[in-house]
């Protein structure tokens, strides 16, 4: 199960302002309280709306690259300020891109740079008419755009699938479409990797951290192997480390005993 720290994104308002104004104490101080809570892996998302994520990307990159020695997940919908942050990126792991998707314009701008960079990927389950409200509908485009990747020569274990949760605020099944979404992603793509960000089924409603993390238990028996997540959530990673034992992926229960004897765990 990968891990990876949601938090370094420029939408952040907190965040964004830091990255405009190049606020080098704080973004670090980001990047580390995140991987001295248990991250494996970082997203970086340079973008703040008025800022230059072409020049802002690669910067930020460099900046958490100094401050942490985990891989990282580079995260922007501008093929150009993919190819100049991963012009920078220098962690012996390959790292992610975020994200590529059916869209075909989207698509057209993007693989090359996958290819070129022999990348890891994530995929969204929508196409040019957005998402998919079915089960059918999601994995019907994650099989197609599996095929063109497999066509292009990107390995199986280099695609993360994203079922794409909305909130059930607004999609009252939205939870349940995507449990039962990662459920048949893991069963017809047992190589590939499926990952959730699964802070975006709470949103508009009240009691968040509660929502997040029983949503979180139940996408792991589903089938969920990449977590994206506020890592400084105590309370959501203590969930991952028993949903961990109890879908078997805690070996003996080493994880959660040393997280145990370590004070990481709210019980």
């Amino acid at each position: 199960m990968l891990i990876i720290g949601e938090s370094i994104n420029g939408t952040i308002p907190r965040v964004g302002e830091a990255i405009r104004e190049k606020n080098e104490g704080f973004l670090r101080e980001l990047a580390r309280r995140q991987f001295e809570c248990g991250a494996q892996m970082l997203d970086i998302n340079g973008g703040t709306g008025g800022g230059d994520e072409v020049s802002d990307l690669p910067w930020l990159i460099e900046l958490v690259q100094q401050e942490v020695p985990i891989p990282l997940m580079i995260d922007s919908a501008f093929p150009a300020a993919l190819a100049s942050a991963l012009a920078v990126y220098r962690h012996a792991e390959l790292p992610i891109l975020n994200s590529i998707s059916g869209e075909e314009e989207k698509w057209r701008k993007l693989l090359p740079v996958v290819s070129q960079k022999n990348c890891k990927i994530v995929v969204l389950c929508m196409d040019d008419q957005g998402i998919p409200k079915t089960v059918e509908g999601r994995t019907a485009i994650a099989s197609r755009l599996f095929d063109r990747l497999m066509t292009a020569g990107i390995p199986e274990d280099h695609i993360y699938f994203d079922p794409l949760l909305l909130a059930v605020s607004v999609e009252t099944d939205a939870g349940l479409v995507t449990l039962e979404t990662v459920r048949a992603l893991r069963n017809k793509f047992p190589g590939s990797h499926i990952i959730c960000g699964a802070s975006n089924v709470s949103m508009g409603l009240p009691g968040r951290k509660l929502l997040n993390r029983t949503f979180l238990a139940m996408a792991i028996f589903a089938g969920l192997d990449t977590l994206f997540i506020d890592v400084r959530d105590q309370a959501l990673f203590s969930t991952i480390y028993a949903g961990s034992v109890l879908v078997n992926e805690d070996s003996y229960c080493m994880g959660y005993l040393k997280a145990y004897r370590a004070g990481k765990l709210l019980i």
